[in-house]
């Protein structure tokens, strides 16, 4: 089924894709419908078919895909980055 712009999706990271978009850091989390029985039972990027991003006439380098451990190591670091950012806005 199409996914409509505005609505919510359970989501499984299954990696991470360390980038270097323009030269800043620009790492991606890779995902899959938690529960689209057609993506569900992937828990890790090796499991996924070759597939290659269009460069929108940017330059971009992507390094090696890492497994979903890391992506959550990632998530888990960037929900404790927005924590602080949330905490230090209220105390101005």
């Amino acid at each position: 089924e199409p996914v409509l712009p505005g609505c919510f999706l359970r989501a499984k990271a299954i990696g991470l894709m360390p980038m270097i978009d323009q030269g800043e850091k620009d790492d991606k989390i890779i995902a899959v419908c938690a529960d689209d029985p057609e993506y569900r039972h992937y828990n890790d990027i090796k499991e996924l078919p070759p597939h290659h991003k269009k460069n929108e006439n940017k330059e971009v380098a992507v390094n090696d895909f890492l497994p979903a451990s890391t992506a959550f190591e990632a998530i888990k670091r960037s929900m404790s980055l927005y924590a602080d950012y949330i905490v230090e806005s209220l105390r101005r």
